[in-house]
């Protein structure tokens, strides 16, 4: 696996000052080998998610490996998410997130999501290569069928698309005082997260590992950090303190409000 040098080279370049060509963010960049916790075996988790106070506001599922998925050279992972009741009202919404990965390292390969609300349509689709990530996005507005497509490159690498950088984390020793730097590209922009492990204590009944998790902005071209004003302020999330060490809880103060998103289910299909 040709990553498995940046594990050693990442670490090293960090005790070297930045060249002028080098953003100084990119010697915090922490290894992208998987630590040493086991991986997590097949599992589909529920989630229930409220918006300001106002619980039920949606649902979100994530399967990891599901069986069905016939991709015998990938790991893969899917989520399906809708809103409802007021917030269904307010911002009807509609999601599917596929996700193939390398089965050896969990690194992406593909990323796949169809996202509908009350006025479009957009279909995503971004593969990762050695050096890049390619984006193409592909927007309808439903009211007159016109669609827009947009192709994005973004010359970095190793960057990690919303679930390995999950599976990733949480691969991790995770101590307290932990902190962990990855460059993601969830859909067609960059950005730099900042995860900070604060410790262990006990969350809605369940032993647990609280963290936080910042996100900034890359700027394609300059490699510029940039505010992402979505997220008023740095999010917390409560991973169970166990072997699966799924998520309990993630809450957020963003730009529509506090929003959290709380497991209800956890099944080994």
């Amino acid at each position: 696996m040709k990553n498995w040098c940046l594990a050693v080279v990442l670490p090293a370049l960090s005790m070297f000052p930045a060249s002028a060509d080098e953003p100084a963010w990119k010697s915090e960049l922490t290894s992208p080998a998987l630590g040493p916790h086991a991986n997590l075996t097949p599992t589909v988790l529920d989630m229930e998610l409220s918006w300001n106070g106002t619980i039920d506001s949606g649902k979100l599922r994530i399967e990891f490996a599901p069986a069905d998925a016939k991709k015998p050279d990938a790991y893969v992972v899917r989520s399906s998410a809708s809103s409802l009741g007021a917030a269904a009202a307010l911002f009807p919404y509609k999601s599917n997130f596929w996700s193939e990965l390398d089965p050896a390292t969990f690194r992406p390969k593909f990323f796949h999501s169809v996202e509908i609300d009350q006025s479009e349509n957009v279909t995503t689709d971004v593969r990762h290569f050695p050096d890049r990530v390619e984006c193409s996005e592909t927007t309808k507005v439903l009211k007159t069928g016109v669609a827009k497509t947009s192709d994005k490159i973004f010359k970095f690498a190793p960057v990690f698309d919303i679930f390995s950088a999950m599976l990733h984390i949480r691969s991790q020793k995770l101590d307290e005082g932990d902190k962990i730097a990855l460059v993601v590209c969830p859909f067609k922009t960059p950005y730099l997260l900042r995860v900070t492990v604060k410790g262990r204590e006990v969350h809605s009944g369940r032993d647990s590992i609280r963290m936080t998790l910042g996100m900034r902005k890359i700027d394609r071209r300059t490699l510029e950090l940039l505010p992402y004003k979505k997220l008023k302020q740095d999010a917390t999330l409560w991973l169970s303190d166990d072997a699966d060490r799924v998520p309990i809880e993630f809450r957020a103060a963003a730009f529509i409000g506090d929003v959290r998103a709380t497991l209800t289910g956890n099944r080994k299909p």
